[in-house]
């Protein structure tokens, strides 16, 4: 019997079962909540589920226009897949059945789409915690052999479908989630000891190119607008660190602490530097109404904006008559907007979830209802 454990595949969030075997729904009015009144020239599009399937919506605002695909029957995939990723582009859906792994592309400029059925088999020899893929290979995180903790990275080429295994540290405590960039893939885990690393890997010189080794002070990072790479760091006191490293040695740029702690999820943070400022999700202490919502820190004097986003909900839900729930939020920087996703616990109808555009001051810019519950905003 084939064996296999997805410890923690990709980053799609488990979200719409959770919402539809907790929320009861009704029907209610659909007025809009007042909007800014120029919204400016924007393009957006988001994926997203409901208990059937999956779909694609794109937001135009010059025109006003809105479109919604349902990608389950234009690619074939199901509301099960395993995870999302986003290169250059192009989504790649992965799915696991009878065995195998496959993985359908959209390209969201052009429309292809792209299909590797049934592409790597599963063996009992290996137990896979994540895929994510270039336009050429896909690299799996994985343990070898099944039942141990020995961390392999499995490189497994598009174009012959052939792979090798690189053998990464053995009985490994925790494997992170992985960010790929500009041909490195990031990789961050718990060693035995308990001690953090994260290993760079370059997919064109196919080697390790950087060990960091943190110790005891959990890593978390994320890729500048400038291409340097980003690690905070806490210390025994909770104190953050912040510091730069060059994209291409790898050696230290700047570090400094922060004026205030901020402790992130090891591996890729939700968030973005863009022009020397930390736009990120702020962890609320608890109990609180919601337990993050968005915020940007200013690198260079220290100021940190908490936007009040239980207000914005507050107005909208007395406006509308609805109950928004909002399900996770994230920084656009092409459009210097922060996005929210919904759940409607009262549906408007067939709308069951939606999303929120809210500029740095705090307002909102877009409301938009959906009939799904939209899972990934596309950068």
């Amino acid at each position: 019997i084939t064996q296999m454990i997805f410890i923690n595949f990709g980053t799609k969030r488990l979200i719409v079962f959770i919402f539809f075997i907790t929320t009861l729904l009704f029907s209610c009015s659909n007025d809009d909540v007042q909007e800014t009144e120029n919204i400016q020239d924007l393009n957006l599009t988001i994926i997203g589920e409901d208990l059937q399937d999956v779909y694609q919506y794109n937001f135009e605002s010059l025109n006003n226009i809105e479109t919604q695909i349902n990608l389950s029957s234009e690619l074939g995939i199901q509301n099960n897949y395993l995870t999302l990723r986003e290169f250059e582009g192009s989504l790649s859906f992965y799915s696991f059945s009878n065995g195998a792994i496959s993985l359908t592309q959209k390209n969201l400029a052009t429309g292809r789409i792209t299909s590797f059925p049934d592409f790597y088999t599963i063996s009992a020899e290996r137990s896979l915690v994540w895929g994510i893929n270039d336009e050429n290979s896909v690299y799996f995180g994985l343990y070898k052999p099944l039942g141990s903790t020995n961390l392999t990275l499995r490189v497994v080429s598009f174009t012959d479908m052939q792979g090798f295994d690189i053998s990464l540290e053995f009985g490994i405590s925790s494997l992170f989630e992985p960010l790929y960039d500009n041909g490195n893939l990031f990789i961050t885990y718990l060693t035995g000891s308990e001690n953090y690393k994260l290993l760079v890997y370059n997919v064109n010189a196919k080697a390790i190119v950087k060990t960091f080794e943190f110790g005891k002070e959990k890593p978390s990072f994320l890729i500048t607008d400038l291409g340097d790479l980003a690690v905070f760091t806490q210390d025994v006191s909770n104190n953050t660190k912040f510091e730069l490293f060059d994209p291409f040695s790898f050696l230290s740029i700047s570090n400094s602490m922060l004026p205030i702690p901020l402790s992130f999820p090891a591996g890729p943070i939700n968030g973005s530097i863009v022009k020397e400022k930390l736009y990120y999700q702020y962890v609320n202490t608890q109990p609180f109404e919601i337990e993050n919502g968005p915020a940007f820190l200013d690198l260079n004097s220290g100021d940190n904006t908490i936007l009040d986003i239980v207000g914005l909900i507050n107005k909208v839900n007395n406006d509308e008559g609805i109950l928004i729930r909002p399900l996770f939020g994230q920084y656009l920087s092409d459009i210097n907007l922060f996005a929210i996703s919904y759940a409607l616990q009262n549906a408007v109808g067939e709308e069951i979830g939606g999303f929120l555009l809210v500029s740095l001051d705090g307002n909102l810019v877009v409301k938009r209802n959906l009939k799904f519950l939209p899972t990934h905003f596309v950068e």
